[in-house]
């Protein structure tokens, strides 16, 4: 009897306003869905971190989208740009709460995302208004990632090596800042201030610890999550710079700290050297300039560019925040 009741409520429910609203999304989602796990073999001509998955696959997303919601009715260019980026808001959330990407992955393709799937959106629902839409055309749209993979895939890697600087004043002189380059024990996280970089889930720095001192001595640093890395001294000069060449062992960043996608010393991305330098200001205090440079190994050479410059930015001005209060404290 309770079959019998429950049928026709399925029906109604599938027939009804809601349903017909919330269709489109969940094709959208069990579609990214699919290519996310597909890409995620990372073998072949597939890859996560490539223009096939980050631009087309949301750009097909939200075409697939705005394609299922406008069967039958009239769109507009608002209604198509806002079924898309719903889809795509939903498929983000989906990831995470499947584990397939952490917080720092997500908010870092999160404007390439709505804006990719936004567009496909649009030319979906144009396509749909001057009766285009047809299954061929549908097809074409949701195959474009997968075809593009191995096209991708064909082409010559491209490096691109960044160099981020930044630069702040403090108010000491150069030789009381240059002594707290090198060890920097017993970090509160108070004196690192506010970080997007940490709001969104990368580790912050515990301390730094000097073993030996001038070229050649290796300065070691422990993050949160157990990261540890080193800091190889190639140039040492009291109180002008301290510059150092990044040392990364096998196992030094647990697999649970960061994400695959943006690890240091992983496949994507990784820093290289870097360095400080001092020079004295005309109120006697100190300009301290923090230099990093990160090389680009993925196939969005201008996004992770971009990105890369901004979260060292955001990065070294913590830093710098910390050696500030320090130094004006000694």
């Amino acid at each position: 009897m309770r079959q019998c009741q429950l049928f026709p409520a399925m029906k109604r429910f599938f027939r009804s306003p809601r349903f017909r609203s919330l269709w489109p999304l969940l094709v959208g989602v069990l579609y990214g869905l699919c290519l996310r796990l597909a890409f995620a073999l990372d073998v072949g001509e597939f890859s996560i971190v490539s223009k096939a998955f980050l631009l087309m696959t949301p750009f097909s997303l939200g075409a697939l989208a705005v394609f299922v919601a406008a069967r039958g009715e009239r769109t507009s260019v608002r209604r198509d740009a806002a079924v898309a980026a719903k889809a795509m808001i939903l498929f983000l959330i989906a990831l995470f709460l499947m584990l397939l990407e952490g917080v720092i992955c997500i908010v870092l393709v999160l404007p390439v995302f709505v804006v990719a799937a936004v567009l496909g959106g649009v030319l979906a629902g144009w396509l749909h208004r001057h009766m285009l839409d047809r299954k061929g055309t549908v097809s074409a749209f949701a195959l474009l990632p997968l075809l593009l993979g191995p096209i991708e895939a064909a082409l010559p890697p491209v490096q691109s090596e960044q160099l981020v600087s930044t630069t702040m004043h403090i108010a000491a002189p150069p030789e009381a800042v240059f002594d707290q380059l090198a060890d920097v024990r017993g970090i509160r996280p108070e004196e690192l201030g506010f970080a997007f970089v940490h709001l969104i889930g990368l580790p912050k720095p515990i301390e730094a610890d000097m073993h030996g001192s001038g070229a050649g001595a290796v300065r070691v640093s422990r993050w949160e999550k157990n990261v540890r890395f080193e800091e190889v001294i190639t140039h040492w000069q009291r109180p002008q710079a301290m510059h150092y060449r990044f040392h990364i062992p096998p196992g030094s960043i647990p697999r649970d700290a960061l994400d695959e996608h943006v690890e240091l010393g992983g496949k994507y991305f990784t820093v290289l050297d870097g360095g400080y330098d001092l020079a004295p200001a005309p109120d006697g205090g100190t300009e301290l300039t923090l230099t990093t440079r990160f090389l680009n190994k993925s196939q969005l050479k201008l996004y992770g560019d971009l990105w890369g410059r901004m979260v060292l930015q955001d990065f070294h001005r913590s830093i710098l925040g910390l050696m500030r209060r320090r130094a004006e404290r000694a």
